[in-house]
């Protein structure tokens, strides 16, 4: 053995003592534009480089017709009314900045990366056939080589149906054009009062300032969420089968339940197994670290999709399934609950939020999308994952309760003539 017994135990007594060291109380200062934009802020630290987030709710959740989140992120960055995309690349490159854009079912994040101190747009039609409708075919394309993507991308459709069942990337047999796009990107980037922008090194007043003088006002009322505005995504749970050859002798099995973005649901996927492993290459230490399902939570700002995928052969997905949902209505049941475990998962649960707020673009990914989707935003860094360590076991057991009184969401990709179907599934 690498580690003798009182090694790890002096480890384990070690990692517990440090996991729970307060969190230095960082401010985030929080201003408000004369141009209508929420705009955060955290204080300078020792890093080298600042970065600014724009968080616009403009994903695949809002959009009218298939495909326009997609299509408007790859058109980003391109020409603007004052300069040409080339411009845009050399100006960053000079100023030792990096320019990306990122997709969620809510938001549309565009972020700048630059070293401290350095610190209204036109679509062309070359661009969007050019560089935008590739890049979105590609995309698409890459992503349906993976399974598990395929059948999270499923459960989604399955589980809200509209709203948040809009799939993410376009898919090139149903097209987008760019005059359907263009009005998207005007709708959404015109309400400024559903934008968030984060600054992270980088003086509050300051970006306050930068804000008013390159933003414009609100032009529209802010929409209702989901499509058409038909008002707040409802899950409605079903079952999808898609038949695929498996990738490297295994198949995909998604089953999913209604949750909720409280904090005993994050830490009910913790306790049940999730990535990352907790000891890199090993299995870990939860009731299913053995077998080849994890747990998910995937949490938006009024619903969340909890559940278990399974990456397994066709012929053995059907009792890695079962043995995942029995552990979940053990948990239910409340009879074997262990106190410790639970306390465990919290701290994994605190340890990758804080991990996220040491990184520039993740922690301004964190803060933005909790300011846009909750009422009440944090007033310190430490508060955003404070609630984990206030998680009791009895709140965890009727999370689950109540992820199985919900009806389930079941996806299965591969071999379908030998997966199972939610009903066939004994537990």
């Amino acid at each position: 053995m690498l580690l003798s017994l009182s090694t790890r135990s002096s480890l384990a007594r070690s990692a517990r003592s440090y996991a729970h060291q307060a969190a230095a109380p960082l401010t985030i200062t929080a201003n408000q534009a004369a141009t209508a934009q929420t705009v955060l802020t955290t204080p300078a630290d020792n890093k080298l480089t600042g970065s600014i987030s724009v968080f616009i709710k403009a994903g695949s959740r809002y959009q009218p017709s298939h495909g326009l989140a997609h299509l408007l992120k790859n058109s980003v960055f391109k020409s603007t009314q004052k300069r040409s995309a080339l411009s845009l690349v050399r100006e960053t490159e000079l100023l030792g900045g990096i320019l990306t854009s990122s997709l969620t079912r809510e938001h549309l994040i565009l972020s700048a990366e630059f070293l401290k101190g350095n610190d209204c747009s036109k679509f062309t039609r070359h661009e969007f056939h050019e560089e935008a409708l590739p890049g979105a075919q590609a995309e698409y394309e890459q992503a349906q080589t993976d399974g598990s993507i395929v059948a999270l991308e499923q459960a989604h459709q399955v589980a809200f149906r509209q709203g948040l069942g809009n799939p993410l990337l376009m898919d090139p047999k149903m097209g987008g054009s760019q005059e359907a796009m263009e009005e998207y990107g005007r709708q959404r980037f015109g309400r400024a009062r559903e934008q968030t922008i984060v600054g992270t090194g980088i003086e509050g007043g300051r970006l306050r300032e930068l804000v008013e003088q390159f933003f414009g006002s609100s032009s529209g009322e802010a929409g209702s969420v989901g499509s058409g505005g038909s008002g707040k995504t409802s899950y409605h749970g079903g079952e999808a089968r898609i038949g695929r050859g498996e990738e490297g002798s295994s198949s995909r099995m998604v089953i999913g339940f209604k949750g909720t973005t409280a904090p005993e649901y994050t830490v009910l996927q913790h306790l049940l197994g999730s990535e990352p492993a907790s000891i890199k290459w090993a299995a870990g230490s939860g009731p299913l670290a053995a077998l080849p399902v994890r747990a998910f939570n995937l949490a938006y700002s009024d619903i969340a999709l909890f559940g278990f995928l399974v990456s397994a052969p066709a012929n053995q997905t059907r009792s890695v399934a079962q043995n995942a949902l029995r552990q979940l209505r053990q948990i239910a049941t409340g009879n074997s609950v262990d106190h410790e475990a639970v306390k465990r998962a919290a701290l994994k649960a605190q340890f990758l939020v804080a991990s996220h707020l040491e990184n520039n673009l993740l922690r301004t990914e964190l803060l933005g999308t909790q300011a846009l989707g909750s009422p009440k935003s944090a007033s310190q860094l430490s508060d955003l994952y404070a609630s984990y360590a206030q998680v009791t076991a009895d709140q965890v057991v009727k999370a689950a309760k109540d992820l199985l009184d919900s009806p389930p969401t079941t996806v299965a990709v591969g071999n379908t003539q030998e997966l199972p179907y939610f009903d066939q599934l004994e537990f």
